[in-house]
Parts: structure tokens; sequence; C-alpha cells
């Protein structure tokens, strides 16, 4: 890869992951928030549901690939050499 490829790759990372605590801090917010104001947590969950889905559909169609730390492991079982261990 070139190191605009990679520059661009870091930048996907960061963005996805600027996104998600964002996500996390407000819909903890909506949960205290719901919780203290009837004692039950009811419709903040449509909230983060919805959102949860935005932002996994969003970072699929960008990353075909996905950040997920499972596609190394997943790359390790392609190989031939290591495959006979894992299976």
């Amino acid at each position: 890869m070139t190191e605009k490829e990679l520059r661009s790759k870091a930048e996907e990372v960061v963005s996805f992951k600027r996104h998600l605590l964002i996500y996390l801090m407000v819909i903890a917010g909506l949960f205290a928030i719901d919780y203290y104001d009837n004692g039950h947590i009811e419709s903040t969950y449509f909230a983060a549901l919805g959102w949860g889905v935005g932002i996994s559909l969003t970072t699929s169609a960008s990353n075909p690939g996905g950040f997920s730390p499972l596609k190394k492991k997943w790359n390790v079982c392609e190989n031939p050499k290591v495959k006979h261990l894992l299976f």
C-alpha cells in the first residue's frame, strides 16, 4: 500500500472510532435521562438500535473488510501452512 492509501485507511479508522465514541456517550446519556425521568428504560432502545444499525451499515459500506480483529484470524485460517492446525 502506498502512503496515501495508508493515510486514508487511518483516517477512516479514526473517523469510525470517533463516531462510535459519540454514539456511546449520547446513548448512555439518553438511557440515564430515560431512567431518571420515569424509572423505566423504554424509548431509548429505539434510538440505540436505529443509530447502531446506521453506524454498522455505514462502516460495512465504506470498508467491506471491516475493522474486526477477527479479520486477521480469518487470514491466518486461509494460510495453508496453518489451516490444518486450526481445523
